[in-house]
């Protein structure tokens, strides 16, 4: 005969290696197949039992299976509760066998033991199938109209497991659930709550019908925040919290779209936000689920911003999940009460320095989704202070951010070539070509602001080569305005405290690209670039109009630079050296031509290109 089940457990914890657990479950799985074969009923339930726990261990169990159906059948009760705990852990919704176990589920839910009918219901809410559904869902609906409180709990939680797996039956059954919101009892009322939320999300067209209860639903939660001190319910010093949320995630649902049901709601969520305590977790989540409701029906726009006000609250708040909640809800509000969420932009700012990551995340999607053109000066500032703080794997994004902020908003050209000259400093790397490729253009096109652009890059070039974006940038520019270098730049206008630029000379030009060239840091584009650039400053540097000293020199310079370069191991770097060589062996005036400046591009159209290969990419997605 096997041993007990406490007996069993005590041999386990007393073995010192995994073999000699081994050795021991494959004994007594051994005894426990011997004692199924023999059909030994009266030690069947402890078998069961060991056969659990072996389970539990993560040996094989699948021959118990049968065993179960035995005890389920059994007419006393420890032998059913076992055999229904039992069918719960060793099968699953796709288990054959369940086909067996039906009829004596169907026998248990009309059984006089409440416990056994709990049990039947339990087993039904954890492995019920669509097949279980449409043979049981008639008992279920009676236990859910008898007078027991536990099941009729048990009852309406089947049900929502029932009606997932057969929402055809939705129609038929979902009248005879609003009887349920009569019953006293908390649990029930839980339970009722829940079960017509998914009815109703299964089955938006149900709204309808529920939506008569609105006026029940809202004397059920006044009574709750007018109860007095209740021992059963009280949590945290808020009456029934479980049953608050319930009840408001439901009128979300009803009051969407619906004028009528909204306004019956609109004073009980007032009372609910301005009366629930917040020094809780408890009343911090009905705070939550009142925001939703207020945000998804059509309530009035006091109500509105008494909501997003809420949510300024909670952006102080210390804890972390409440914040990140906060800033998640903003996110999906801002759309339709930009203004209202504009009130609370210091307290979103500052989330910025948290330091949680998924807060300063939130809190960025949040700050680019309220810029537009009044703030777009001072919340870049901050986006650009924390482009300098963040991990490496948010630069990229918040990179594009900011490119997309500064095309939509840029008060003015030297606004925006200032901002994307400092985010190509700060995280040149993380750009992609598309954000150098569009800070060229917008360099073109403010022909006026050629000289000082030009400088400023002259000047971060000389400070640090480390972000590649921007050497390709500043090589760029110079070699298309490198002949400003040699003036001096004064101060903009309309910034006269601002210092201007003194001039440079050609050598120091030309000493910059031969320093970017040897750089570690140069990769075969950025060699390239400074090819080009050399080439091209052979003729804006060699005119002798624009204050060089000495043209020729410059000239051989640059010529003696490429020799250098005229057996490179780089096909694409010896090619543009020896071409640009020969180039600038013709006479002077074929070789300006053919490297004279870019035309400025036409921002209106490179803009109007943009958005149809956006419009292009998102029709594939969708696709």
């Amino acid at each position: 005969m096997s041993i007990k089940l406490r007996d069993l457990i005590r041999q386990v914890r007393a073995c010192k290696t995994a073999q000699d657990e081994r050795a021991v479950i494959t004994k007594e799985c051994a005894l426990i197949r011997t004692a199924f074969k023999e059909n030994n009923v009266p030690y069947r339930h402890r078998n069961v039992a060991k056969l659990l726990f072996i389970h539990m261990l993560g040996y094989p169990s699948h021959f118990g299976q049968m065993e179960c159906l035995k005890l389920i059948a059994s007419p006393t009760f420890p032998e059913k509760r076992i055999g229904y705990l039992a069918l719960m852990l060793l099968l699953d919704s796709k288990s054959e066998v369940l086909t067996l176990v039906t009829n004596s589920i169907k026998n248990d839910l009309a059984h006089p033991n409440p416990y056994v009918v709990g049990l039947a219901l339990a087993s039904v809410g954890n492995l019920g199938t669509g097949d279980m559904g449409r043979i049981l869902i008639s008992d279920v609906d009676k236990c859910m109209r008898g007078n027991d409180p536990y099941i009729k709990k048990k009852a309406a939680l089947v049900m929502i497991r029932i009606l997932k797996r057969v929402p055809e039956m939705i129609e038929e059954f979902a009248d005879k659930v609003v009887g349920l919101l009569k019953d006293r009892s908390h649990g029930v009322l839980i339970a009722s709550c829940q079960l017509m939320i998914t009815i109703v999300e299964l089955e938006p067209e149900q709204a309808s019908t529920f939506a008569r209860l609105v006026p029940s639903l809202v004397r059920l939660l006044r009574n709750l925040l007018s109860m007095g001190y209740s021992p059963e319910h009280d949590v945290a010093g808020i009456t029934d919290p479980f049953l608050q949320v319930g009840l408001l995630r439901l009128l979300q649902l009803l009051g969407a779209k619906n004028e009528e049901a909204s306004d019956a709601m609109n004073d009980i969520l007032a009372q609910v936000a301005t009366n629930t305590e917040t020094a809780k977790n408890a009343g911090n989540a009905i705070l939550y689920e009142c925001v939703k409701a207020i945000m998804s029906i059509e309530a009035e726009s006091g109500l509105r911003v008494l909501a997003v006000n809420i949510l300024g609250r909670f952006l102080l708040n210390r804890d972390n999940n409440i914040r990140y909640v906060a800033l998640n809800t903003l996110g999906k509000v801002v759309a339709n009460d930009l203004d209202t969420v504009q009130r609370h932009r210091a307290t979103i700012v500052d989330c910025l320095k948290d330091p949680d990551v998924s807060i300063r995340q939130r809190a960025l999607e949040l700050i680019y989704s309220l810029t537009n053109a009044k703030n777009v000066v001072d919340l870049m500032r901050e986006m650009l202070n924390y482009l300098v703080v963040c991990g490496a794997e948010s630069k990229p994004p918040l990179c594009s951010k900011i490119m997309d902020t500064v095309d939509k908003y840029a008060p003015s050209r030297k606004w925006r070539i200032d901002t994307l000259v400092t985010m190509l400093s700060i995280a040149g790397n993380a750009c992609d070509d598309a954000i150098t490729s569009n800070t060229v253009m917008y360099v073109t096109v403010a022909e006026e602001l050629h000289a000082y652009t030009t400088h400023k890059l002259f000047a971060l070039l000389s400070e640090e080569l480390s972000q590649a974006a921007l050497i390709h940038v500043g090589v760029w520019c110079i070699g298309e305005f490198g002949h400003l270098l040699l003036q001096p730049c004064p101060p903009q206008e309309g910034e006269p405290d601002a210092p201007g630029f003194e001039a440079v000379s050609e050598d120091a030009v030309v000493s910059l690209l031969e320093t970017v060239k040897k750089s570690h840091l140069a990769t075969k584009h950025s060699k390239a670039l400074v090819v080009t650039c050399l080439a091209k400053l052979s003729q804006r540097l060699a005119t002798g109009d624009c204050g060089t000293s000495n043209p020729g020199a410059v000239k051989q310079r640059i010529l003696a630079h490429f020799a250098q370069y005229s057996e490179s191991m780089d096909m694409e770097l010896q090619q543009r050296v020896v071409e640009y060589t020969a180039l600038l062996a013709l006479p002077a005036e074929q070789a300006s031509t053919a490297l004279e400046k870019m035309p400025p591009m036409d921002e209106l159209k490179l803009k109007e290109k943009r958005a149809r290969l956006e419009a292009n990419d998102d029709d594939d997605d969708d696709d």
